[in-house]
């Protein structure tokens, strides 16, 4: 009886000390969850901005709670993220992709009743069921696979008796997991964050900060697209130009046409970069070589000062530009200067072939300097300038490409044709989805001097290739 008694002795203490450990961990446990909670009211009573907020709750939950974390925000049905939050040890990048990455939600979420709260997700396990379940895409889903997560919950963000945004905490690199009861505190801690995100006006100023946006965009939209390309006596021309982005976006690609002392300058051009970087820097662009040309007439002039103007800003810009002129006289040459454009072409039936060499980028050296150099066009010749944008084309063959350009406009007759053919080509190539900006302007000597064929065509200037 004694060896039985000490054994049950020995066991009775085995498993209070394994409860005395498991009440330590749920009390440190407890203790932690609770230290968040308190952190995040803070963040609710100090009353800080949008960008302040959501920067400081993202250090409270990151790596507190989770490995990342992502804060969307819930308007008219759709989500955009609003801030992410990446610990130490994931991916390289993983924060700005993850930031560009359009948000995974639950519908019930995004168009549920608004008197009712809509459930948490929580996946404790994830695998390849769960990620194809909130992949976009197959590329989506790549993406996903390589952050190797391990468990994710969304919990709702309600502000004003409504859902206005959603919390998503994940786990993978620290090789934790969340469980049920995870899940209880997360629908606690969302309702706290709302609650700061609220405080600091995130919510109430949505609506007006949308239609701000949205505003601000369609303004950006009519007066930095290109515009119908005027009648030039003596000449038939044809434009094209697709932004790559929705309808209300801000391209980088351009071209424009205006009178000039003897004649005409036309000028097409590409910038850096996207959205309202771009937008600023092609708005510069136009009007500097609108200025530039129309008080000397001369591409030179024209690309040097557009030059200085872009060295002269505070932030990276970049651009490249052919400039050309036509003369009252169609029989004169064209005078062209090409600034780190893809070259004129000239067609001439079958053969396509380059007419200048491109000078230095403009916006990169002060002392850069360019040649002006002087092409004829005969008639039944067509003078072709692109974008890169079109032969850096992507579809299922690659790259569109300087061969399959060549070919297309090879046998053209006219500037709408080869602007037709050219388009139509582009758009099965990509399959409608363009991921650059592309532009062309066509030119051709008409039959007769008198202008009866000259007018200026341009060719679907205001909506993207994919809805052509």
């Amino acid at each position: 009886m004694g060896v039985v008694a000490t054994l049950l002795l020995a066991v009775a203490v085995l498993v209070l000390a394994v409860l005395l450990a498991r009440s330590r961990a749920q009390a440190r446990r407890s203790a932690h969850r609770f230290k968040v909670l308190e952190d995040i009211a803070v963040v609710a009573d100090q009353g800080g901005s949008v960008e302040e907020a959501l920067s400081a709750i993202g250090e409270v939950l990151v790596p507190a709670v989770a490995d990342f974390c992502m804060i969307d925000v819930i308007s008219a049905g759709r989500a955009r993220r609003a801030t992410v939050h990446v610990s130490p040890g994931g991916p390289l990048e993983l924060e700005q992709a993850l930031r560009r990455r359009q948000p995974s939600l639950p519908p019930q979420m995004l168009s549920g009743p608004a008197e009712r709260e809509p459930a948490a997700r929580l996946r404790e396990r994830v695998g390849e069921s769960e990620l194809r379940e909130i992949a976009h895409d197959e590329d989506d889903l790549a993406f996903l696979r390589g952050i190797g997560m391990r468990s994710f919950v969304n919990s709702p963000l309600r502000a004003r008796r409504r859902t206005t945004g959603a919390l998503t905490l994940a786990v993978a690199w620290s090789g934790r997991r969340y469980r049920a009861e995870d899940e209880r505190f997360v629908r606690v801690l969302a309702g706290r964050v709302a609650l700061a995100l609220d405080n600091a006006g995130l919510f109430t100023d949505l609506g007006r900060s949308e239609r701000a946006r949205a505003e601000i965009a369609v303004t950006l939209q009519r007066g930095l697209l290109p515009p119908p390309l005027p009648h030039i006596r003596g000449w038939s021309a044809a434009a094209m130009y697709r932004p790559a982005g929705a309808e209300n976006e801000v391209g980088g690609d351009f071209y424009d046409a205006f009178p000039v002392a003897g004649g005409w300058m036309l000028v097409i051009g590409d910038v850096t970069g996207r959205g309202a970087q771009a937008a600023s820097i092609t708005g510069q662009a136009r009007y500097t070589l609108r200025t530039a040309a129309a008080l000397t007439g001369d591409p030179l002039v024209a690309l040097s000062t557009l030059n200085r103007a872009l060295l002269s800003r505070r932030d990276s810009a970049l651009c490249s530009v052919a400039a050309f002129t036509l003369s009252e006289d169609p029989a004169q040459p064209v005078r062209m200067a090409v600034a780190g454009h893809p070259p004129p072409l000239i067609v001439d039936g079958e053969s396509v072939i380059e007419t200048v060499s491109p000078g230095p980028l403009l916006g990169v050296f002060a002392d850069a300097e360019w040649r002006l150099e002087r092409a004829a066009v005969e008639p039944g010749q067509q003078l072709v300038v692109i974008t890169d944008g079109i032969t850096e084309a992507s579809g299922a063959e690659g790259r569109f490409g300087e061969t399959r350009l060549r070919a297309e406009l090879a046998g053209t007759t006219s500037p709408v044709a080869a602007v037709q053919r050219l388009e139509g080509a582009l758009h099965a190539f990509t399959a409608g989805h363009l991921t650059d900006d592309a532009a062309m302007l066509a030119l051709a000597r008409t039959s007769s001097g008198d202008g009866g064929e000259a007018a200026g065509e341009s060719i679907g200037a205001l909506r993207p290739l994919a809805a052509a």
